[in-house]
C-alpha cells in the first residue's frame, strides 16, 4: 500500500526552520494566493494582524484583499519576495521549481504549504474538521454559519464563498476569537492529517484523487489514518448510508455517532418533503423527535449535509432548534447551485461539480428547481485522470439533460497530453452512446456559438466543473446582451 504521507514535500524551499507561531503577527507571502483555500487563508492572516503579499499565476479578481491592503502581482519572479517576509505560504497548485519558492529556499525563509499553515492554527484551537470526497465546503459553511448565529465567534477556514444573505454577515473565512475552528479537512495529498480535531465529520468515501490515491486501499487507508487523530475525549460523526466510511471508523477510540435516513442512524431526517427542490425534514436523534429543519439551499443532497452540520452544532453545545433556524436562512455558496445569471428569461445555475456523483446530484436539483424546462448542461471534465478511472460513471451522470456540451478536459497539475490518453471526445462518446444528445466539439468557443444560437426564453443554462468553466457562462450572457442590443 501507498503511504499518503509519502507525498510530503521535499524541496529545500519547502523546510520550516523554525517553530512557527501563526498568532504572532509579522509579514506573509501567500504564491497562488487566487486559489479559494489561500483567499480564505489570506483573510484569517489579515485578521490575526499580519501583513499579506501574494503573487499568482493568473489575474484572478482579488479586489476585497487588496481593499484591506494585501500586495498582489500577477506572475512569479523572485523580486515578488518582500524583504520583510517572515512566512511563504504555497498551494498545492505551485510548482517546487518555482522561483519565488527557490527565493525563500535561499533565504531561509519558513516556508509551509497551505494546510501546513491551517495544521498551525487549528492546533490552538477546539477545532471541528469536515472531511470526505464530497460536501465538506458546504458543510463546514453550514456550521459556521450555525456557530456564529449562536453568538459564538469562531475561526473558519473553507474553500468556497458564501452567497451574501442580506441580512446578516456571512460565515465567510475569518480568524475569531473564540476557541472554535471549524476546517474544510482535504484528503488530496492527504492533508487532513494535518489535524488533530476534537470533533469530525466523515461525509462519505468514494475514489477520486487518483494521482495520489491509485487504489481504494491507499483512500481508505488515508482516511483511517484521519479519523484515528481525532482526540480521544472528542466525537466522530460518521454517513450511516456509506459502509466505506463506517468501516474506516470502526478503528478510532472516540465516541461516534451516524447520520443519515436508516432507522438506526443516531441523528436521522424522517418525514422528508419538498417544493421546487428545497427539502424540509424532521430531525431525530436516536428516537426523539427534536425540531422541523427547512432549507432554502437546492437539492436533496442538502438533507445529508444539514444532519451533519447541525449534529456537529449540537457537539459544539448549539441547541438543535437554534441551529436548525440558522440553515432556514442560510442560501448556499457561490458555485453550488448558484444562480449565477439571468437574461432574457434564460437562467444559468453554475455548479463546482466535477465527480459522478456531484454531477448526478446537480442535475437532478436543477430539475426539481426548475421543472418543465429545457436544460442545457456544460461539463468541463475535470483532470485526464479521474476522467479516464470514472469514464462510464461519468458518462452516466450527465444524462439529465437535453443537451450535453463537453469542453476540453482541465488539467489541475496534470502535465501536456500524451497520444492515446483520455480526451473530451472519448468522455462525449461514451455519453452519447447512452441516449444523450452531445455535439461532437469541445472548444469553449464551439459551445458559446452552439448555445446562443440554441437558448430560448425559459430555457436552464448549467455550467459544471472545478476548472475555469464559469468564464463560459459569464462570456454567454454578455453574447445574449450583445445580440439583444444589435436587434
Amino acid at each position: 500500500m501507498n503511504d499518503p504521507l509519502s507525498s510530503a514535500p521535499k524541496s529545500s524551499s519547502c523546510r520550516q526552520p523554525v517553530p512557527l507561531d501563526l498568532g504572532q503577527p509579522g509579514h506573509a507571502h501567500l504564491i497562488g494566493i487566487a486559489g479559494s483555500g489561500m483567499r480564505s487563508l489570506a483573510r484569517i492572516l489579515l485578521d490575526l494582524g499580519w501583513t499579506v503579499s501574494g503573487s499568482d499565476s493568473s489575474n484572478a479578481p482579488l479586489a476585497p484583499l487588496r481593499a484591506r491592503g494585501a500586495v498582489i502581482r500577477v506572475g512569479h519572479e523572485p523580486e515578488h519576495l518582500p524583504e520583510a517576509t517572515s512566512l511563504v505560504v504555497f498551494s498545492d497548485a505551485v510548482a517546487e521549481d518555482n522561483p519565488e519558492l527557490r527565493c525563500a529556499g535561499e533565504r531561509r525563509i519558513p516556508t509551509v504549504r497551505y494546510f501546513q499553515a491551517l495544521g498551525l492554527l487549528s492546533a490552538t484551537r477546539e477545532t471541528v474538521a469536515v472531511a470526505g470526497t464530497h460536501g465538506k465546503s458546504t458543510v463546514a459553511a453550514m456550521l459556521g454559519t450555525i456557530l456564529m448565529q449562536a453568538g459564538a465567534d469562531p475561526t473558519l477556514a473553507y474553500g468556497a464563498e458564501p452567497l451574501p444573505t442580506g441580512t446578516s454577515t456571512p460565515a465567510a473565512s475569518r480568524a475569531g476569537r473564540g476557541s472554535r475552528m471549524v476546517v474544510e479537512a482535504c484528503e488530496y495529498r492527504a492533508n487532513f492529517l494535518h489535524f488533530h480535531p476534537r470533533e469530525a465529520v466523515l461525509l462519505g468515501i468514494e475514489p477520486d484523487h487518483f494521482d495520489c490515491y491509485p487504489t481504494e486501499k491507499d483512500l481508505e487507508h488515508a482516511f483511517a489514518l484521519f479519523v484515528r487523530a481525532v482526540r480521544r475525549d472528542g466525537r466522530l460523526l460518521v454517513r450511516h448510508e456509506c459502509p466505506t466510511s463506517r468501516r474506516v471508523a470502526d478503528s478510532v477510540d472516540c465516541c461516534q455517532e451516524t447520520f443519515g435516513f436508516a432507522p438506526d442512524a443516531y441523528w436521522r431526517a424522517t418525514d422528508i418533503t419538498s417544493h421546487l427542490g428545497r427539502y424540509s425534514f424532521t430531525l431525530r436523534s436516536t428516537a426523539r423527535e427534536l425540531c422541523r429543519v427547512n432549507l432554502q439551499a437546492l437539492g436533496r443532497h442538502q438533507v445529508a449535509n444539514a444532519l451533519a452540520a447541525i449534529a456537529a452544532g449540537v457537539c459544539c453545545g448549539v441547541p438543535s432548534h437554534r441551529a436548525a433556524a440558522s440553515l432556514s436562512r442560510w442560501p448556499g455558496l457561490c458555485r453550488r447551485l448558484e444562480v449565477a445569471g439571468e437574461f432574457d428569461q434564460v437562467t444559468w445555475i453554475d455548479d463546482y461539480a466535477h465527480h459522478p456523483t456531484e454531477v448526478s446530484a446537480a442535475l437532478s436539483a436543477i430539475r426539481e428547481g426548475f421543472p418543465d424546462r429545457r436544460v442545457f448542461c456544460v461539463y468541463q471534465p475535470h483532470q485526464a485522470s479521474r476522467t479516464a478511472r470514472l469514464l462510464d460513471e461519468t458518462a452516466a451522470s450527465l444524462q439529465n439533460a437535453e443537451y450535453v456540451l463537453v469542453t476540453e478536459i482541465f488539467r489541475a497539475r496534470e502535465p501536456a497530453p500524451v497520444p492515446g490518453e483520455i480526451s473530451a471526445a472519448d468522455l462525449a462518446a461514451r455519453t452519447r452512446g447512452l441516449g444523450a444528445t452531445v455535439p461532437p466539439f469541445h472548444p469553449a468557443s464551439d459551445c458559446l456559438e452552439f448555445l446562443a444560437a440554441r437558448l430560448r426564453p425559459g430555457d436552464v443554462l448549467a455550467t459544471l466543473g472545478a476548472g475555469n468553466i464559469r468564464e463560459i457562462g459569464n462570456a454567454l450572457i454578455c453574447r445574449l446582451r450583445e445580440d439583444r442590443a444589435a436587434r
